[in-house]
Formats: C-alpha cells, structure tokens, sequence
C-alpha cells in the first residue's frame, strides 16, 4: 500500500510554544494570530490579531502578512508574500517557528500524545539555549527585539574556541565582545558573531553596566550589514584564497613589487601591519569593514607584497 504524502509542519522552536507543531494542510487556508477566532492562535502582545495567512496554493505553502503591526518575517526579512520552503524559518511576534516535512503517520501520533498530555506551555519556563545550526543568530536577536529582553546572550563557537557576548537592554544589543579580541570595536565584534554558523547560545541575566561604548545601529542595519558581508565574502572566497582568522600574514621580502607603486591606502595597511604586529590585530583595530580590509588583503597578495 502507497505511503501517506509527507506533510508539512510549522514547527515552533523558540517562545512561548517551543516544540509543538502545527499542520499547515493543502487545500485549507490558516490564519495566525491573536484574536481566539484564528485557526492558529498565539497569545502574544507582539501579535496582531490577524497576523498571517498560510495557505497552499500549485503544491506549495505560502505565508502572506496581514497588514501586521510587527510584521512577518522569513528567514530574517520581512514579506508581504512569500513562498515557504522546509527549513524556512517565519518569526511571528516573539514566536519563532520553522518549516519541516514530516511523515503523516508520525504528526498524527504526536498530535495524540500532546492532546493526552495537555500541557501546551511547558517550554515556556525553559532557559533560552539553543543551536545555532538550528536557529541562526539573526533570527535569535530578531525575536529577542520583539521580546524586549534584556540580559547577555552568551555566543559559544566549539569548533574553533571563541567565545562571545552580546548585551541586551529591551531588546536591543548595546554591547558586544569576543573574548580575545580586546581592539576590537562592539559594533564590528556584533556582526561578526552574525556570521558565525555552528555554536551554542545562551541567554543569561547578567549585563554589562557602563560599557566603555555603546552601539548605536539599529537592529535591521546589523542584519542587513551582516547578510551582506556573508555574501561578500562568500563570492570573494569563490574566486580567491582567503586567511582564516589568525592565519598567519607575513610581509614578503624582497617585495616583488616596489612599494611605491602601491596605492596609498596599501601603503597605510603595510604600515599598520608592521607597527600593530600582523595583519588580524590591524583587522581587529580598524574601524573599516571586514569584507573591505578582506580586499586590500586580496590586493597586496596578488601583489606579492604579502603571503599567507
């Protein structure tokens, strides 16, 4: 006998309904919201009373905003309308829920379970941890802003050993910092923290009080600035070798290339290098961008000038 057709499943992994799930089926249309006449209610003051319609529509599901106070947002973007794939992930007030394709019969026996169990707000009462494999830190400090928390976000990369810390007053990240990298600036030490794909994050209560600066970038400048360096550096890698971070850099001598034919602002970073001690501590003082610094690297390398 035939298999049942996978179905698809919103299933919540961050908030107040962290591990339920909710079938989104073909041919029926879900609204999300507040209001207890919607088909998916969350009882959440961040949530407009009608939110969101998921509907399915030439075999796949869509989600569309309803005109929401807070928006809907997919994958860390707000839409209007957007086509849903698995592993998509849609932040709804300070709900966080991704998109999977699971057996029939395997929803049909949690269902079951959970109606037996009749405890929907369990999960509420659990600290904040989580994968960042499973919930990108975008979509963390996302639903921490429409939560208005307040607290340090503990950042732990495993693979590589770094550790940082980001802090939180209502929701907004005023402090950031990587153990380790004492030059460098909050707002820099924040977005690289963004790019960091694999790790574990905890949210705890203690906060910095009179950090020595504050960052002052919005919350959707971080997201957007980070999404576009990931990509930068994504095509630049595509096309050329990169150092990883604390990679040697080393100055070639003699220089291939006679340094006054260098641009001027090759010939400051030749400098800082050689008066700040290498190449990552001149990455970690300096106020200009990563994917930029990347590039005059890149430059100087294709020179001769430098090796790594």
């Amino acid at each position: 006998m035939a298999s049942a057709s996978p179905v698809v499943v919103l299933r919540f992994v961050r908030g107040k309904y962290q591990g339920q799930e909710f079938a989104l089926e073909a041919g029926k249309a879900i609204i999300a919201g507040r209001s207890t006449e919607a088909d998916l209610v969350l009882s959440d003051d961040a949530v407009s009373r009608k939110h969101a319609r998921f509907h399915a529509a030439r075999g796949r599901i869509w989600v569309r905003d309803l005109g929401s106070r807070n928006g809907t947002l997919v994958n860390g973007a707000a839409v209007t309308h957007r086509c849903l794939r698995p592993g998509d992930r849609i932040a709804i007030g300070s709900s966080l829920a991704r998109i999977e394709t699971k057996d029939a019969a395997d929803v049909a026996q949690r269902k079951a379970g959970e109606q037996r169990r009749r405890r929907p707000n369990d999960a509420a009462g659990r600290s904040m941890t989580g994968s960042i494999e499973d919930i990108p830190l975008m979509d963390v400090l996302q639903w921490l802003a429409t939560s208005r928390k307040t607290g340090c976000l503990k950042v732990r990369d495993v693979d590589r050993g770094r550790v940082g810390a980001l802090h939180l007053r209502e929701g907004r990240v005023y402090y950031a910092e990587i153990v380790g990298n004492r030059l460098l600036h909050p707002e820099k030490a924040l977005l690289r923290m963004l790019l960091w794909d694999k790790g574990m994050f905890e949210l705890e209560n203690t906060s910095i009080e009179n950090p020595p600066v504050e960052i002052n970038m919005p919350l959707e400048h971080m997201l957007m600035e980070a999404a576009r360096q990931q990509d930068e550096v994504a095509n630049l890698a595509k096309k050329v070798s990169l150092p990883a971070y604390g990679q040697p850099v080393s100055i070639v001598r003699p220089s291939p290339t006679r340094w006054s034919k260098l641009a001027a602002n090759e010939l400051d970073i030749l400098q800082d290098i050689i008066e700040a001690g290498g190449w990552w501590e001149v990455m970690d003082g300096s106020t200009t961008d990563d994917v930029s610094m990347m590039k005059l690297l890149v430059a100087l390398r294709n020179k001769g000038v430098v090796a790594y």
